[in-house]
């Protein structure tokens, strides 16, 4: 484990305005301290929502060493340059646009801040499809595209 949260911090998905983080399992917030409370609802609302599902998530992450790490850019700049040179396409949520890009086997999931409530849903459905996916080992097609455009 330490050895991916030492390959997170060294590319290009780490910014130094990532002060605090939340950590379960195979599901990792980053984010600026001031967005704590942001964070904390996709915390929650993760947990809440996955509890059907979430045992058979940690075993499955357990197994695989998988993560998910769940970025919360503050800002456009903070966003661009870890993503400008992305060939995904990203889904606008409420404004904030969120995507999702393999680093080595683990998944990241950038979100352009600031993040609305609405966005919040929209995150949780995001990290809900790449749950579901490594669980069934059957990604939902607009995952299955964006695994298969980065090679892996």
């Amino acid at each position: 484990m330490r050895q991916q949260i030492s390959f997170l911090t060294q590319s290009r998905f780490y910014s130094p305005v990532f002060n605090a983080a939340i950590f379960d399992g195979p599901i990792r917030i980053y984010f600026a301290q001031y967005q704590e409370p942001v964070a904390l609802k996709i915390y929650f609302a993760t947990q809440e929502k996955m509890k059907d599902m979430f045992v058979k998530v940690r075993e499955t992450f357990r197994r695989t060493g998988i993560n998910i790490f769940v970025m919360l850019y503050p800002s456009i700049e903070t966003f661009n340059m870890s993503f400008e040179h992305s060939n995904l396409n990203f889904i606008e949520a409420g404004g904030s646009p969120i995507i999702v890009e393999r680093l080595g086997q683990d998944f990241v999931v950038g979100v352009k801040g600031p993040v609305s409530d609405e966005d919040v849903e929209n995150i949780y459905a995001r990290v809900e499809e790449i749950a579901r996916s490594l669980t069934e080992m059957n990604p939902p097609p607009a995952l299955q595209r964006e695994v298969e455009g980065l090679g892996v």
